[in-house]
């Protein structure tokens, strides 16, 4: 990928499915564009508190195109939906670890397989300073490979039409875009996986 360099190669697919951090994945580590390092991993529950302080710590406008409204403090309901790993959705966190050895949750992408199982909804959110360095590119492609080994037909998001960041990430991706013919404000952006 343009922009990153993967430094180890220890994530994917052990035997069927991409399915949580307890099927034996270890972080894949990659060097960004501003040579910042991060690690990719599965979600898991133990991440919660991580990915709160990301969410409630991203600017009105991250969290407006990431939640297509906004959103203040994290509910449990949401870290419950954000952080669960199973046969229905996949989560991934990108983490950077401080000069102090504390480790800091800078991106998290999910999707969730629709009732048809057969596609399935993603997104992705990086924090504000973490953003134009190939971070939100390379969660994407995670959960487009997750949703490949999993079997799914298609993964697809629906944006915010003012979001220009994920309009070209995805495009660089192969994703097609098309506008929401019942609400001029949103697109849709889908890939076919086979």
């Amino acid at each position: 990928m343009s922009g990153t360099r993967r430094t180890s190669s220890l994530a994917g697919p052990v035997g069927a499915g991409y399915s949580g951090a307890d099927q034996g994945y270890g972080d894949t580590r990659y060097t960004l564009s501003d040579g910042r390092e991060v690690s990719i991993r599965p979600v898991c529950p133990a991440d919660g508190d991580m990915e709160r302080e990301l969410i409630e710590s991203l600017s009105a406008d991250s969290s407006r195109m990431r939640f297509l409204g906004g959103i203040g403090r994290v509910s449990q309901q949401l870290m419950h939906i954000l952080n669960d790993n199973d046969a229905q959705h996949e989560a991934f966190i990108a983490l950077h670890e401080d000069d102090s050895g504390t480790l800091h949750a800078v991106g998290v992408a999910n999707f969730a397989c629709d009732p048809d199982g057969h596609s399935c909804e993603c997104a992705v959110v990086v924090a504000d300073d973490w953003q134009n360095k190939g971070l939100g590119k390379r969660l994407l492609q995670e959960l487009v490979d997750a949703a490949k080994a999993d079997g799914l037909d298609e993964i697809y998001s629906v944006e915010s039409a003012g979001n220009n960041a994920i309009d070209r990430v995805a495009r660089e991706l192969g994703f097609n875009c098309k506008a929401d013919p019942h609400d001029y404000t949103t697109v849709r952006y889908s890939l076919q996986l086979h």
